[in-house]
């Protein structure tokens, strides 16, 4: 039995992998200062759902072969290898997390992700302001200091607790149409999962490319992060809830077979 396991576990992590490179294709490569700075795209939900459902070694190996294969494919820039091992970090930590917050409160996971939404869609808010109307403060010329990809610091919070809102409204009617389903407690427990993992390797992978890459050496670090990091919350927010969509799917039909 634990031979047919394994198999099903390889034979789906190699499904997930081939899936995510699919997708990976679709996916829009943003540029800082002319080097690759950050890739907008979904493949990350099939390397995520690796690791959700079979665990840290699984996520690893999902995530790391996925870095690897993307290169060899469709190389943008110099090959690190630093970020495989992020990337491989990434899919682990992601897994050890699953297991941790498996027995949470849902009702304080979902306070606890409203809080957030709530802060970090005033800080746009109050960043939307400053920007808008009071040109000369301080605050305004810190933002500045961004340069183009300012607008992150606002309208980019403001669309990530926009869409996070959204997703717990979502919730709720489910919820409340189908009180078992799974997809509701799911989501919140992906949603840490990924997002606590998902902002750890944009910080470390932040310093990594800065490193090697000259041209985003130049950069503020903040002023690079920060686009990052937003680009980061709003993706796993709807990642994690397509995740949770598949993961459904996956108990539904699959661990029964």
């Amino acid at each position: 039995m634990n031979g047919k396991h394994s198999i099903r576990k390889i034979v789906f992590t190699a499904l997930l992998v081939s899936l995510a490179m699919v997708i990976r294709n679709f996916s829009y490569m943003v540029f800082f200062g002319g080097a690759p700075g950050m890739r907008i795209g979904f493949s990350g939900v099939f390397t995520k759902m690796a690791a959700v459902l079979f665990g840290p070694l699984f996520g690893g190996i999902a995530s790391g072969l996925v870095d690897i294969f993307g290169f060899i494919i469709n190389p943008l820039g110099p090959y690190i290898p630093w970020l495989t091992v992020t990337s491989v970090s990434g899919g682990v930590i992601t897994g050890f997390l699953w297991i941790l917050f498996g027995n949470f409160n849902d009702g304080k996971l979902q306070k606890s992700f409203l809080v957030f939404l709530i802060i970090i869609g005033a800080i746009g808010a109050v960043n939307h302001i400053h920007i808008a109307f009071i040109k000369s403060s301080f605050w305004t010329g810190l933002l500045n200091s961004i340069g183009k990809y300012r607008d992150f610091t606002s309208v980019g919070l403001e669309a990530a607790s926009f869409i996070g809102l959204c997703f717990i409204l979502v919730d709720l009617v489910i919820k409340r149409l189908h009180p078992n389903s799974k997809i509701h407690t799911d989501f919140l427990k992906i949603l840490l999962s990924t997002g606590i993992s998902g902002i750890i390797i944009t910080t470390l992978n932040t310093y990594i490319l800065q490193s090697f890459i000259p041209g985003l050496g130049k950069m503020g670090f903040l002023a690079f992060w920060i686009p990052r990091g937003v680009q980061e919350i709003v993706m796993v927010i709807i990642q994690a809830y397509i995740v949770s969509i598949l993961l459904s799917v996956y108990r539904k039909y699959f661990l029964k077979g």
